[in-house]
């Protein structure tokens, strides 16, 4: 990797910051001022100013708790969850599937598109669990077990737990509006919407709060 393109992605700046500062000469290899932008680095010990630089992470993994009012994507035309990211390389990352506007709960940031890929296809079969809050005969929700139409598709809830006017769904798709639609289409009106776990991850911040994800967490969310 390029020198500037380490420094930039270390300290989450732009090459043109991170060229500046290495033609300051404020950038060591092994103890050596390096003035070339294009040096080629790997291992060696890269330091600022004195201060040792940590190796870029390539691949970011973030847990979010969305609060309402955050859209899922990565357009300024309203507030987004990127807006609730204070990470140096927020700007790489894209939302791993979306929640409503409206909804709140766990949502996965990252810049690993072959990730994403793999948690929203449905032949993948990841599973997200849901707690939703109803109006209506909580009850019903157990219709959806059995599977709904709604439009030109088919819909089945994988499990069902009601408990007073909460139910804890589980499915392995993500289309539009899908849980909303399910629970419209046995007669109970949606009055919050949670997701709570996807795979193996569960939710564990509290809302509006964030962290990265270790390796181990990111194999959970398919192995789950």
């Amino acid at each position: 990797m390029r020198l500037d393109k380490y420094i930039s992605k270390a300290l989450g700046i732009s090459r043109k910051e991170a060229k500046r500062l290495i033609l300051s000469k404020r950038v060591k290899i092994n103890g050596k001022v390096v003035k070339d932008p294009s040096y080629k680095v790997s291992n060696e010990d890269i330091t600022l100013d004195g201060n040792h630089v940590e190796k870029p992470k390539e691949k970011i993994y973030i847990m979010l708790n969305k609060p309402a009012g955050f859209v899922s994507s990565t357009s300024d035309v309203e507030s987004t969850v990127l807006d609730l990211i204070d990470h140096p390389r927020v700007r790489e990352l894209h939302p791993v599937g979306r929640l409503d506007k409206d909804a709140t709960g766990l949502l996965i940031l990252t810049n690993d598109g072959d990730f994403t890929h793999k948690v929203t296809s449905p032949k993948h079969h990841v599973e997200k669990e849901y707690e939703v809050i109803v109006e209506g005969e909580p009850q019903n929700a157990l219709k959806l077990l059995h599977g709904v139409k709604v439009g030109e598709y088919f819909f089945k809830a994988l499990s069902i737990k009601v408990s007073e006017n909460v139910i804890h769904i589980v499915i392995d798709e993500g289309k539009y509006h899908q849980v909303k639609l399910m629970m419209e289409t046995v007669g109970l009106s949606v009055k919050s919407l949670k997701r709570v776990r996807i795979g193996g991850l569960k939710l564990d911040v509290e809302e509006g709060h964030w962290r990265e994800l270790s390796e181990e967490e990111v194999r959970r969310v398919m192995e789950g």
